[in-house]
């Protein structure tokens, strides 16, 4: 059940006029693709599937730490289509987490754990669709990085090749069983270019193994 927040999107009501909507407060949303199935206005939101169960959509970010998805209806008002309200959630999104790059790049240390993010309570997961933020965890940890979001307002991330990779699915399932907000417990994988899912790979006779792959 979506918190008082998320509420505000999504509330269960019949059809209404359309409501004009402001490009400049459009972001990346990022929730749980059983989030999005059990709402009713879902197949008219723009959306874009990130893999590990969960989905990006455009939402409007508002007041008092409240955000609506928008609806096509209301991206029309507003004279866009899908493919410019997706381009208006691009630059909101990366102007939101325009530090953040920089900060990851200027770190003496990456934690033996790797980075926990939490700032921002209704969007974190929201910079898995900003490729400054995938480009400098990849060049900081010097090559491959795993992403979770278990819950909206966390992201963890870690080098793919450091000994705390192997614990990493079972910190994001453990952050996920216990989170307000849950998102996914799956876990991602970024060059700094791209991002897939990973998925373990099923062990062979003789050997224990936690290895990872991209799907």
């Amino acid at each position: 059940m979506p918190d008082p927040a998320d509420r505000h999107a999504f509330a269960e009501r019949s059809p209404r006029a359309p409501v004009e909507v402001s490009p400049n407060r459009l972001v990346w949303c990022v929730r749980g693709a059983r989030y999005l199935d059990g709402l009713s206005r879902a197949a008219e939101l723009v959306t874009r599937p990130l893999g590990a169960e969960m989905v990006a959509f455009v939402a409007e970010s508002l007041p008092g730490s409240l955000m609506r998805g928008v609806p096509s209806a209301d991206l029309a008002v507003a004279g866009l289509d899908p493919v410019s309200a997706q381009i208006h959630a691009d630059a909101n999104t990366g102007a939101r987490f325009a530090s953040l790059p920089g900060r990851i790049r200027a770190a003496e240390r990456i934690p033996a754990d790797g980075w926990r993010l939490g700032s921002d309570i209704l969007f974190q997961g929201s910079v898995l669709l900003v490729a400054e933020v995938l480009a400098a965890f990849a060049e900081r940890s010097g090559g491959d990085v795993l992403l979770a979001v278990p819950d909206r307002s966390e992201v963890l991330a870690v080098p793919a090749g450091s000994p705390g990779a192997a614990r990493f699915r079972m910190r994001a399932v453990r952050a996920w069983r216990e989170a307000m907000n849950p998102v996914s417990r799956g876990v991602l994988v970024t060059d700094g270019v791209s991002l897939s899912e990973v998925v373990v790979a099923p062990p062979r006779a003789g050997f224990e193994l936690l290895g990872w792959l991209r799907r």
